[in-house]
């Protein structure tokens, strides 16, 4: 719990050195969501589709990603450059839960983060979602699957070093992603898609806004499954990374 409240405080003191940096990145998100909605009714339809709520839930979702895979890439990057991710792994509780209450920190501020952009958007748009309880599920569960996504992204770069391209590229690809209307295809797709992270809770809650009908049991084993599939993956990543890493001596950047 120590290293938790630590955590958090230490990215509290960084958002309050750095607010403008990260404010601007916060008015950047708003502005490509606001790009992306202006593109799509001017080309109407399209991969984007025409409802706003639609676009909404896959966008905001996609910041709560984005915005944890970047933040948790920039601090392990720098505290590997900076030389106290060796001092980290020297301190008397497991590198899993040291990782783990990063990952619960970076997810708090970008939940926190999606939700002012949703309501900023809303705003700007003069369209207000109306959200059914149902949604905290799906929406607790993408959490979870975020977490499995913060241990892989972490197994990457303690592997590999520096992944900063690659991470950006994997992004904005995945924001293509997320903005597919998965749920109006045949039964096949809908169930590959379940593969990808958080894609059947982006099309539950985009359903459960826009009050369509859908099978609640489809939906609900799908996500159960899909959060349980990459937090197993990034665990499992993250302990032969983290082995590996020790045996070999190459948890430096160098």
């Amino acid at each position: 719990m120590t290293s938790l409240k630590a955590e958090f405080w230490q990215q509290m003191w960084l958002y309050k050195r750095y607010s403008f940096s990260y404010f601007s990145d916060f008015i950047l998100l708003i502005m490509m969501f606001i790009a992306i909605f202006l593109g799509g009714t001017l080309v109407g339809g399209g991969v984007i589709g025409t409802s706003l709520n639609a676009l909404a839930i896959g966008y905001i979702l996609w910041t709560l990603i984005q915005n944890t895979i970047s933040q948790m890439g920039m601090t392990m990057t720098n505290q590997m450059q900076n030389g106290i991710l060796e001092q980290q792994f020297l301190m008397p509780i497991s590198a899993r839960r040291l990782f783990l209450n990063k990952s619960i920190v970076n997810i708090i501020i970008s939940a926190v983060q999606a939700v002012l952009a949703l309501i900023i958007i809303m705003l700007l748009t003069d369209h207000w979602i109306k959200f059914p309880i149902v949604l905290v599920v799906p929406f607790l569960l993408a959490l979870v699957t975020t977490t499995g996504l913060g241990y892989l992204v972490v197994s990457l770069i303690l592997h590999f070093k520096r992944i900063g391209s690659t991470l950006a590229i994997f992004q904005y690809v995945y924001l293509g992603i997320l903005l597919i209307n998965f749920e109006n295809y045949s039964l096949g797709v809908k169930c590959l898609f379940c593969l990808l992270p958080i894609s059947p809770m982006v099309s539950w809650m985009r359903l459960a806004v826009n009050q369509h009908p859908y099978s609640l049991g489809f939906y609900l084993a799908a996500s159960l499954f899909n959060a349980v599939l990459w937090l197993i993956i990034g665990l499992i990543m993250f302990e032969i990374t983290n082995r590996n890493v020790r045996k070999n001596g190459s948890l430096a950047l160098y």
